[in-house]
């Protein structure tokens, strides 16, 4: 409804038409990867480009982007590159197509289109005026063309004077809209889940704030729909008929180094001087006006990348943040590839590209911890700036739980990090969970870490110490009981700061204790019998294969199996280009071989699981997104039953759990299949299959059947009084480590049961 109300608004403004006035156009225009070997080949390529499409230009490769006449031009000079993109006005067309379709749908929300500078501010100033409470709106200056640059301060209400602050942006290159999409769907979703009681978002904002400035170059990202969509620096009219500084250039550490251009036509020109531009005043003003900023993130497209200082030297910073910056950057990497399985890599700037003057290492000269996120695409041949609009909230999501994370890490008075060990413990054994217990806010008291669990027959609750490990680490025991049992636990700690600090932040984790029989488990290092092609193949190339693969930018670079070699994929070789042995010209089958995969009969209870991990990549190429891959089961080898249709492209192994009777009921002869194909010949497509197991998770005993026969009878109360009176711990059934007459009356309410 509050969306609704906004975008009637919007609406009613006229600022939901999609109007752009005649833009300059791309046609046949390409993004080349250019590798010069030395100084000569690197001007050659920087004088021929129409525009740079990397940060860095170098020695070694970087992508520009050139008129088709220049590719010729490329080749005369020596110049070695490859195509990536072959149209970028193909691309720009697209991608107004589709977010013109969105915005005209009569149920369209903000989130399912870009959205140009009014709206996105009209949007803001709604946000604040729905939650007064939590959300602040404040111009903070304006821009070289006199456009507001403004700020959201986000907060739980109460005393914030000395709530720790994570600072971000977006919009510093113009072209960069998921820059400013991403910002907006981090502010509203911690709005909207604060207002909806998630008892995390209720925690951290009532411990932190954010300072968030969506649009730091209005003018450019002004620009970008009216007239150049590929425009990056602000409008800065630098007077010899070229226009624009780079304000990712333009701060005053290092300003004027290396990777930062003097020539005002350059896509990186510093400007005249630091802090030449309105645009980067107003913005260092605003961070270093308020001390409480801990944690800054410039938000930029694209790379999948997550950058820490330092990038003006190959220098590492001073310790302990050099170790804080690593781990940390590599924890950050961790949240966004478990919410949509989409890969980033975290690295010192310098690794990619050297420059100065930039806002990452400003922020981090002025002793706040800063980072620069590059988000989707990995490449220029998944879309580069371009990225389609249904990948907005996606691409939100994903990052908002590592901006969760940040201020987990710097509004925390402890950060507890569990890894869990699922919803099913192993029955009958101690099941050990891993923690983690990081000093943030505050630090640990000694010795005060525990684990809290109630046993579903118990009546209170049992603490137990965690197993110190060192560095941080600690080990949760969780006890073992027999299988059909089950329990509820969490993580209880005390800061020194007087705070009691749990994991989960509400509630306990519930469990159940089961046996596993597994019946069919393949790493595909060996033949297992799995069929490739089916009635109706017709792919030419990119035929499922068991071997080792080759990295592309499509395709992984190895199996999945710690320690193995091979899988099934489309095309293992990696060939000259990225399209080479990808699927081409219709669909390639991959069937397992038949798997009894029923429950077996004179088990208690139990169901029947399938794992399999996959990969799939369908953002490259001339038309991505365009194509999909259905995962099917039979049990008759004629009727397929859909387990899921791939349409993810996370470039990366992603583990996929399904219940078997959630898409049939499993038989003796369960088959498996996975359809690769190639519906557009403009698009690449790349999958790979690992690691496929199926098993029964159940109990085969009844937990009062301790002679383990298959019958509830006097034998096993016999068997429970040998144990209780011998002092036996099989015997302590409500897990407090006494035998008492709680284990007694627990064990006869079993008895009884049956």
């Amino acid at each position: 409804m509050r969306i609704a109300r906004c975008l009637a608004i919007v609406l009613s403004a006229g600022l939901c038409t999609g109007a752009w006035s005649e833009p300059e156009r791309f046609d046949d225009h390409k993004v080349v990867r250019v590798t010069p070997t030395n100084v000569r080949e690197l001007q050659a390529a920087l004088a021929i480009a129409d525009g740079l499409w990397s940060e860095r230009a170098g020695i070694g490769p970087f992508e520009i982007h050139v008129s088709p006449d220049k590719l010729a031009d490329l080749h005369d000079a020596g110049v070695a590159f490859i195509v990536l993109i072959d149209d970028i006005q193909a691309l720009i067309d697209a991608e107004r197509a589709a977010n013109d379709a969105a915005r005209m749908q009569r149920d369209s929300s903000f989130f399912d289109a870009y959205r140009t500078y009014d709206e996105i501010r009209l949007y803001t100033e709604q946000l604040a005026a729905e939650f007064p409470d939590l959300c602040t709106f404040e111009v903070i200056g304006q821009s070289l063309q006199g456009r507001d640059i403004f700020a959201v301060t986000i907060t739980a209400p109460g005393d914030a004077s000395a709530r720790p602050v994570v600072a971000l942006n977006g919009c510093q290159h113009a072209r960069e809209w998921a820059s400013l999409s991403t910002v907006m769907y981090i502010i509203d979703t911690a709005l909207r889940d604060y207002d909806a009681g998630d008892p995390r978002a209720v925690h951290l904002l009532g411990k932190m704030a954010f300072r968030i400035v969506p649009v730091v170059n209005p003018d450019g990202y002004v620009f970008t729909w009216d007239t150049t969509r590929l425009w990056r620096k602000n409008r800065r009219v630098n007077g010899n008929g070229t226009f624009g500084v780079d304000l990712n250039r333009n701060w005053d550490v290092v300003w004027g180094g290396p990777g930062a251009s003097s020539n005002p036509g350059s896509d990186t020109y510093r400007g005249t001087g630091p802090f030449s531009e309105p645009e980067t005043q107003v913005l260092s003003a605003d961070i270093l006006a308020d001390p409480r900023i801990v944690a800054h993130v410039d938000v930029h497209t694209y790379g999948q990348l997550i950058l820490h200082p330092y990038g003006y030297t190959t220098d590492d910073p001073p310790e302990p943040d050099n170790t804080f910056f690593r781990t940390f950057s590599r924890e950050l990497a961790d949240v966004i590839r478990d919410v949509h399985g989409v890969s980033y890599t975290p690295q010192p700037s310098i690794d990619l590209y050297i420059t100065s003057g930039t806002l990452g290492d400003w922020t981090y000269a002025n002793d706040i911890k800063g980072w620069t996120f590059e988000l989707r695409p990995a490449t220029q041949a998944g879309g580069g700036f371009i990225l389609p609009p249904d990948q907005i909230r996606p691409l939100g999501q994903e990052v908002y739980q590592a901006i969760m994370h940040m201020a987990d890490r710097f509004g925390s008075d402890l950060v507890v990090r569990v890894t869990l060990p699922g919803d099913v413990l192993e029955a009958d054994v101690v099941n050990p969970v891993e923690v983690e217990i990081i000093n943030a806010a505050s630090t640990l008291v000694p010795g005060s870490a525990q684990v809290i669990y109630r046993t579903n027959l118990a009546m209170a609750d049992v603490a137990r110490p965690l197993v110190d490990l060192g560095d941080g680490r600690f080990r949760a025991d969780l006890p073992g009981l027999a299988c059909g049992r089950a329990i509820t636990w969490r993580i209880e700690a005390d800061a020194a700061s007087g705070e009691r600090v749990r994991w989960p932040l509400t509630g306990a984790i519930e469990a159940g204790y089961r046996e596993t029989l597994v019946l069919f488990d393949d790493d595909m290092e060996t033949d297992q019998g799995w069929i490739v092609g089916a009635p109706g193949d017709t792919a030419t190339s990119g035929i499922w294969e068991r071997a080792q693969p080759q990295a592309t930018p499509a395709q992984p670079g190895q199996n999945h199996t710690p320690g193995g070699l091979l899988c099934y994929v489309t095309g293992a070789a990696a060939g000259s280009q990225i399209g080479s042995n990808d699927v081409d010209n219709g669909a390639t089958t991959l069937t397992s071989p038949p798997i009894d995969a029923r429950v077996p009969a004179d088990w208690l209870i139990g169901e029947s699981l399938l794992t399999y991990h996959r990969w799939y990549s369908n953002d490259r190429g001339n038309a991505p997104n365009q194509d999909s891959m259905p995962v099917l089961m039979s049990t008759d080898g004629d009727t397929w039953h859909m387990v899921e249709l791939v349409t993810e492209n996370a470039n990366a192994w992603v583990r996929r759990d399904v219940r078997i009777a959630d898409v049939l009921e499993p038989g003796a002869a369960t088959q498996l299949r996975f359809v690769a194909r190639d519906d557009d010949p403009g698009s690449i497509v790349e999958a790979a299959v690992d690691d496929v197991t199926i098993r029964v998770v159940g109990c085969r005993f009844s937990p009062a059947d301790l002679t383990r026969d298959g019958q509830v009878d006097a034998e096993d109360f016999f068997e429970f009084l040998d144990r209780f009176v011998a002092g036996d711990l099989s015997a302590d059934l409500n897990a407090d480590g006494v035998l008492d007459a709680g284990d007694f009356f627990l064990y006869l309410d079993l008895f009884v049961a049956g």
